[in-house]
């Protein structure tokens, strides 16, 4: 009641993250009691679990009255409702879990509706309308998603599958932005149109999380992808470089936004405790055994093993697409299956220094165990990308969301001046993101001047040089006929990966 919520704490709010609370304590109990096999902890998150169900079988509720953005928030409590079912067998949960899918795949389009939406090919920002545009929040969108994946696990129910595919589809198509994730502050709001990018690093791990959970169930390389880019440049941007610390959200040009303490707490922010989950999935997707088989998934240098067998990925993709992986413990004649980045038009993989024979690049090629320890060095076609971005420039009215969520003086980013002023570049090289930064030398003036080589010609190359500061550093050279400019540049993640005051100290733009 907002009569009663301004009585208590000063303004109507209606705003109840309590379900949701429940939820990610629900969870950490579950894992606690998995980590300890504590029978007393799983006896905790039975309660808690029952107490719920009571609680809205009394009031006769459904959990998406409970709280916030159309419901979401509380119905992504059917992830780990459904771990709990798997530790229990208990069919409440599943029953549960069933009746929030129920509110998903509504005839009379009630939202959020998400699975039938999804299933619709509509724009996720066009499901709900409302003035604030909760209905399209993303962290909790794909936090219900999760869950609903994980039903399918449970339940063979091929809709909720085909669902979250069509969802992951509609977001590749018209949410991805430019840093790697998708959406646009929090939302989803037709992000891909836009040159500017902000995302939330809750909703960076949750991209990466539905994309790996579909990975897992399909095995095709563009979920991995995805994977491998989110995590590279707007994950690890958001993590300040000396881990005290990180980004609430991640920016295309300027500085990020920091994670400042929530509800209280001297240091406890949802996406910061996030953080710890988003470096375990990606620990988790570097490598995977089905049916006897291996795959690599991703070079970020790592050491996996399963059981007797340990593979090494070493150094060398990061900075020209050459990994070495070290296998050891693999019978003679076992098939391992390398992952090609959807970036490389060719690859060489050579076998204890030898060839293998030479294979259109697909989304994985299998090489044949060859007995006893052995090294694989695979090339890939790192080439340097130069990409136009014909997105909408900030000749835009206030009342544009993405202009008032940029410069709203309670919530903002930065002042307007940070955004892209028109049409303008920005430069890939294999999984990376570049950017300019006073880290390097960089001007605000030279950065932020809306110099462009948009809409031209241009020759674009990049060359990797010595820089301890930052993961990778480049050499980057635009030649335009007799126009020649050159930059010092870095991997994204780098750029600005700090508590920063300067508002104009980082842009991937050129």
């Amino acid at each position: 009641d907002p009569a009663i919520a301004k009585r208590d704490i000063g303004w109507a709010c209606n705003y109840n993250f309590n379900v949701w609370g429940q939820k990610y304590t629900l969870w950490a109990l579950l894992e606690a009691a998995m980590l300890l096999d504590d029978e007393h902890v799983l006896a905790c998150a039975r309660k808690l679990a029952d107490r719920l169900i009571g609680q809205l079988e009394r009031l006769g509720a459904r959990v998406k009255d409970t709280g916030v953005m159309d419901g979401m928030a509380s119905s992504s409590i059917m992830k780990p409702m459904l771990l709990l079912y798997r530790l229990t067998a208990d069919e409440r949960y599943l029953a549960f879990c069933h009746g929030i899918a129920r509110e998903f795949d509504r005839e009379d389009g009630e939202c959020p509706n998400i699975i039938r939406n999804a299933l619709s090919g509509v724009p996720v920002s066009k499901w709900c309308s409302t003035a604030e545009n909760w209905g399209a929040k993303a962290y909790e969108m794909m936090s219900c998603f999760d869950g609903i994946i994980e039903l399918y696990r449970l339940s063979g129910t091929q809709r909720y599958l085909d669902a979250a595919k069509a969802y992951w589809e509609l977001l590749a198509q018209y949410e991805a932005n430019v840093l790697g994730s998708v959406g646009y502050c929090e939302r989803f709001s037709d992000a891909k149109q836009y040159a500017d990018a902000a995302t939330e690093i809750c909703d960076v791990i949750h991209w990466m999380r539905i994309s790996y959970e579909l990975f897992l169930l399909s095995g095709e390389g563009k979920y991995m992808e995805a994977v491998e880019r989110a995590f590279l440049n707007p994950f690890l941007a958001g993590v300040y470089e000396d881990g005290r610390g990180g980004a609430f959200f991640v920016r295309s040009a300027g500085r990020h936004w920091k994670a400042d303490a929530q509800i209280g707490t001297k240091y406890q922010h949802c996406c910061l405790n996030n953080v710890g989950r988003g470096f375990a999935n990606m620990a988790e997707a570097i490598a995977t055994e089905s049916d006897g088989e291996y795959y690599i998934n991703s070079y970020i240098p790592a050491t996996v093993s399963f059981g007797a067998v340990s593979i090494r990925v070493g150094l060398g993709y990061l900075n020209y697409g050459v990994p070495t992986i070290t296998v050891r413990g693999l019978p003679e004649g076992a098939t391992l299956h390398l992952r090609v980045p959807e970036w490389s038009r060719s690859v060489t993989v050579k076998i204890n220094g030898k060839n293998t024979e030479h294979k259109t690049p697909k989304d994985y090629i299998a090489v044949t165990a060859p007995g006893g320890d052995f090294v694989i060095r695979a090339v890939f076609d790192m080439r340097t990308e130069l990409i136009h971005l014909d997105g909408v420039s900030t000749e835009l009215p206030s009342t544009d969301y993405h202009v008032a969520r940029w410069c709203d003086p309670l919530a903002g980013f930065c002042d307007r001046g940070a955004m892209v002023p028109h049409p303008m570049c920005i430069i890939r090289r294999g999984p990376l993101l570049l950017a300019r930064t006073k880290r390097l030398g960089a001007s605000s003036e030279d950065m932020f001047s809306g110099k462009t080589v948009y809409g031209k010609n241009v020759d674009c190359q990049a060359s990797v040089m010595r820089h301890d500061g930052v993961l990778v550093a480049y050499r980057v050279k635009l030649t335009a006929g007799d126009d020649v400019t050159e930059y010092v540049m870095c991997d994204y993640a780098s750029a600005a990966n700090r508590d920063l005051d300067d508002a104009r100290f980082f842009t991937v733009f050129v």
